[in-house]
């Protein structure tokens, strides 16, 4: 189940410091960052290019936010695994979020081990 291909993640952050620090975590654990983007034009670029996995999405970003990057991913391939993660702890984004798809959803400040429990989480349930 967990072959190196399946462990394929784009990472998606409008700041380039939560980019690498995700990149750090999720590579540590084995797993292959396979993009970034910074906005969710480039998000939607990558990720019909390189067919991840598991997306890391941010909500806020410029542009085009999160959960509309959510809802094109869900609607592209349903089977890829989203994992949430922003600064937005308010109930109602959690909510639209997880009616929109998203697998997991995690709040910053976050931890390694929050991160990668949640990106194995979203990769059983897609």
């Amino acid at each position: 189940m967990n072959s190196p291909s399946n462990k394929r993640v784009l990472i998606v952050d409008d700041t380039s410091v939560m980019r690498s620090l995700l990149k750090q975590i999720i590579k540590s654990k084995g797993f292959d960052v396979v993009g970034e983007a910074g906005d969710g034009h480039q998000a939607l670029k990558l990720f019909r290019e390189l067919k991840p996995r598991v997306v890391c999405l941010d909500i806020e970003m410029p542009e085009m936010n999160g959960l509309d990057v959510l809802a094109r991913i869900k609607e592209e391939a349903p089977q890829t695994g989203v994992v949430m993660i922003t600064g937005d702890s308010q109930a109602s984004s959690v909510k639209k979020a997880i009616a929109a798809g998203a697998n997991g959803y995690i709040v910053k400040p976050f931890n390694g081990t929050r991160v990668m429990e949640a990106i194995q989480k979203a990769m059983e349930d897609a």
